[in-house]
């Protein structure tokens, strides 16, 4: 025990020798593994829940980055900032298209396993109501994009600015939209468990 530091009481240093040794055994527990106890169902839910909560998340960037664009005078920093709002609200509608996918094989698994039943009327319900949110949030994107592309092709800093007041306002729709899917959608995958 003299190599063991003075602050260790000999009770301590009992201890950690005992712990050590513990170690050394033969047949010393091994950390247990995590395991994933939801089902598949549950996962997918999950997994759309994600996406719409991503999508909700670059949506709102995408807002920043329109603001953003109709201060800019510069011909230059006005292109850099449409292509990024442009690739953000891209992004988002792609997340919204993946997770109304998901969400779709999710209504159709519980139909199937849950036919008739209160959780399944709850989950259809809440569902089809943010689905339709999902759709149109896609749809205002799909504007916004093309927004974003009109301002792209113009040749002067003027003629950009004065079309990104109305990309402003289709990625505003679009983030809106979104954010009411994300709480739809929320509420619809409760039902899941």
């Amino acid at each position: 025990m003299k190599g063991i530091s003075h602050t260790v009481s000999p009770a301590g240093a009992a201890m950690v020798f005992v712990a050590a040794l513990a170690c050394t055994a033969r047949g010393a527990p091994q950390p247990a593994m995590l395991r994933d106890v939801r089902t598949p169902l549950e996962r997918m839910a999950d997994s759309t829940e994600r996406l719409v909560r991503s999508a909700a998340q670059t949506s709102d960037s995408a807002v920043v980055w329109a603001g953003l664009t109709t201060t800019d005078t510069v011909l230059s920093d006005l292109r850099a900032r449409l292509l990024t709002t442009r690739d953000a609200v891209e992004r988002a509608s792609n997340r919204l298209a993946q997770a109304a996918q998901q969400g779709e094989k999710v209504r159709l698994a519980i139909i199937e396993q849950t036919r008739g039943s209160r959780q399944a009327d709850d989950y259809e319900h809440y569902w089809l109501l943010g689905r339709e949110k999902l759709t149109l949030a896609r749809a205002y994107s799909a504007e916004a994009v093309a927004s974003a592309d009109s301002a792209l092709g113009c040749p002067q800093a003027a003629c950009a600015a004065s079309r990104t007041r109305l990309l402003h306002t289709q990625v505003n729709a679009a983030s809106g939209a979104t954010r009411d899917a994300e709480s739809l959608v929320r509420v619809a995958m409760r039902f899941v468990y």
